[in-house]
């Protein structure tokens, strides 16, 4: 079979970038990133400064025999974030769920909408 695939996912040295989402609530930025294939143990965010890289090691199973055709590469997943001074760096919360990591970003309290009073004299 002589064919080529023509949505591949992009891919960095041994890395892949897997495809997120990402959506703004009054209070939190959303990160949804898809990641099929990483256990709990094998997941790895981390925040170094203003960047947020989030790791997810597949396990290596080799193949129940030759291959033919092949659209899933075996590699790893690795994306990195740069974080403005717009979120607040220590309100960073993750969950795993069906392949999907989803991590909550907390916004810094000074860009949140806020009431002011009007003193009244």
């Amino acid at each position: 079979m002589n064919a080529t695939a023509q949505n591949r996912p992009i891919t960095t040295e041994e890395f892949i970038t897997p495809p997120v989402n990402i959506c703004e609530t009054k209070d939190a930025i959303i990160v949804e990133a898809e990641m099929p294939g990483v256990d709990k143990s094998r997941l790895e965010v981390s925040v170094n400064g203003d960047e947020l890289a989030i790791i997810g090691r597949r396990q290596k199973e080799s193949d129940p025999g030759e291959a033919l055709w092949q659209e899933i590469p075996k590699l790893d997943f690795r994306r990195v974030f740069t974080l403005g001074d717009h979120v607040n760096r220590s309100d960073i919360h993750a969950s795993f769920e069906a392949g999907i990591l989803t991590l909550r970003i907390g916004k810094s309290e000074n860009i949140k909408p806020r009431k002011i009073d009007v003193e009244f004299k």
